[in-house]
């Protein structure tokens, strides 16, 4: 799958996850933000964008003026157009994995930006973004999208999908041919997965051919293919092929 869209809840760790993410790939060509807690003596009062590239500005807080508002925080829209929306450009064009933490309301009060991040799944490059649970109708297109796997984010996988995501990614930003060939041949199962009317033998056969050629590329290294591979297919398949087959029998 191209992109991945990371559900939670508030305070779950989306962010520290991104965070840990983007520095675990600080070597390679990637973009992106995080938002940040603002605590003024213990308390929250607001959020930070906070770029890769080291600028951090003021998002939303108790006490500015604006006339968007999420609960207690004002939103300064402006950062988001002048300061996110330029990010996800310029990671459309030089970037291989663009990381984006929280999509939601607050963001979804500037329609460039809105703009922006669709364009960005569509022409851009690998996007890890992540969003709350709250049933927003712009994200849930996103999550209807085929080329968007979605990943439950909980207090006991956490550090499972930190670990799978950056191997992932790592591997996906190698310059290494058989790390290529292994990603495209990967690429073509979740097709399979997605598109749904393939046979699962047929799945399970390339599955089978796919493990075995991991297994010659990184010999002693059995773990690697249910790291890079196995969560993913079998993630794809309770949600294009389970959510499908309740639909139609429902």
């Amino acid at each position: 799958m191209k992109h991945v869209l990371v559900i939670g809840r508030p305070g779950i760790g989306k962010t520290t996850l991104i965070r840990r993410v983007a520095a675990a790939l600080r070597s390679y060509a990637i973009d992106g933000f995080v938002t940040d807690e603002l605590r003024e003596h213990g308390q929250r009062q607001g959020f930070w964008l906070s770029s890769l590239d080291g600028r951090q500005v003021l998002l939303a807080h108790r006490r500015i003026e604006s006339a968007f508002r999420v609960g207690p925080y004002k939103v300064n829209v402006q950062v988001l157009e002048q300061v996110a929306v330029p990010i996800i450009h310029r990671a459309i064009e030089r970037a291989v994995v663009l990381l984006l933490d929280e999509l939601g309301r607050m963001e979804l009060y500037s329609e460039q930006f809105a703009r922006a991040v669709e364009e960005a799944f569509e022409r851009g490059p690998s996007i890890v973004a992540t969003a709350g649970v709250a049933p927003l109708p712009w994200l849930e297109a996103l999550k209807r999208r085929r080329d968007v796997e979605l990943i439950p984010l909980t207090s006991a996988n956490r550090g499972v999908i930190e670990e799978e995501l950056v191997a992932r990614l790592r591997a996906l930003c190698a310059e290494d041919d058989a790390v290529r060939a292994l990603q495209r041949q990967a690429n073509r199962i979740c097709e399979m997965i997605v598109i749904g009317d393939v046979p699962l033998v047929d799945i399970e056969i390339q599955q089978e051919a796919l493990r075995q050629a991991v297994a010659r590329a990184f010999p002693g290294k059995e773990a690697l293919y249910q790291l890079l591979y196995e969560s993913r297919f079998r993630r794809l398949w309770q949600q294009f092929r389970q959510e499908s087959g309740r639909e139609e029998g429902g």
